[in-house]
């Protein structure tokens, strides 16, 4: 049991970060993606027209995710303009562009293979005012789209933990976005709530959104639990025992709130709690750690007395 609050962790990695890109702002509120310079020399040495589309020195960073295995992103912050490099091959474009441009990255497999050599983006695009997400076949090499629509949206993927056997599933987060020293390759997000998930099935990636989601979205309720996912911008855990199923469940029971006008600040985590049921239905509850609560569907309520968590 901990008061619900932003890690030491979260706090030194926010600061590392902050020194690897030279930002001066506070970091503690975002969950920060990395931005550094690790490997910019080699690749723009090896490919120097890359300067026609805005990677110089200056503006280039590499933005790869923890645990890419050798894959490669780089971004300009002069455009936004994103690529991926596989380990022995020249680049390749991602099918993005202008601010802020990329969003996410995480890993896929969609040939299969067991390689997960491909890579599912989020992105948003300034300019027209699109966003979706995508994804570029580390295989045949071309980027595509999965989803796009139009209009004031930032996603964000976060891969679920895989039962054996089952397709790759991945959480897609709506979050707040800010680009440090208006660097868009230096980005920080803030979970605001769910948006549906991207599975993955014979070599196709697929959104399903929350509204027309394969699963139905149900009342909460504390009987019939299979697993609980708890989700924010940097991590999922998956809890599958009884024990921390009746801890979670019985956690979630004994919130008590009291309706309010008042809405959470962007500046905390917030914790998407998904409760999954035998019959294959789904309860979104949202925690946010300035102490508010809500149900899916519903409006923010103001949490009565300390919150703690019990993951």
């Amino acid at each position: 049991m901990r008061i619900i609050k932003i890690t030491a962790a979260i706090l030194v990695a926010a600061f590392v970060i902050a020194g690897l890109c030279g930002c001066g702002e506070k970091r503690s509120d975002y969950m920060t993606g990395n931005c550094t310079k690790d490997g910019v020399a080699e690749l723009l040495a090896e490919s120097p027209e890359l300067k026609d589309k805005g990677f110089t020195d200056k503006t280039c960073y590499n933005i790869t995710p923890d645990g890419f295995n050798g894959i490669t992103l780089f971004k300009s912050s002069e455009n936004a303009h994103t690529v991926v490099k596989h380990p022995g091959y020249t680049y390749a474009d991602l099918d993005l562009s202008d601010k802020p441009g990329l969003i996410s990255a995480v890993l896929c497999d969609l040939e299969g293979n067991g390689l997960y050599d491909d890579v599912l983006y989020t992105y948003s695009n300034g300019t027209t005012k699109e966003y979706g997400i995508g994804v570029y076949n580390g295989v045949f090499g071309y980027s595509a789209s999965v989803f796009k629509s139009y209009g004031e949206m930032y996603l964000y993927l976060v891969k679920q933990d895989a039962e054996e056997g089952m397709p790759d599933v991945f959480s897609v987060l709506t979050v707040t976005v800010t680009e440090f020293k208006n660097n868009p390759a230096d980005l920080g997000c803030i979970a605001t709530g769910s948006a549906g998930t991207v599975t993955v099935t014979d070599g196709t990636p697929v959104f399903n959104p929350d509204s027309q989601s394969a699963v139905t979205i149900s009342e909460l309720k504390y009987d019939g639990i299979k697993r609980i996912i708890v989700s924010t911008v940097d991590r999922t855990n998956t809890y599958t025992e009884s024990g921390d199923i009746s801890r979670i469940s019985g956690f979630l029971k004994d919130i008590r709130t009291e309706q309010t006008d008042e809405k959470p600040n962007s500046d905390g985590t917030v914790y998407i709690i998904a409760v999954v049921y035998e019959d294959g239905s789904v309860s979104y509850a949202y925690l946010n750690d300035g102490g508010f609560f809500k149900l899916h569907g519903e409006d923010w309520k103001k949490v009565k007395g300390t919150i703690q968590l019990p993951f």
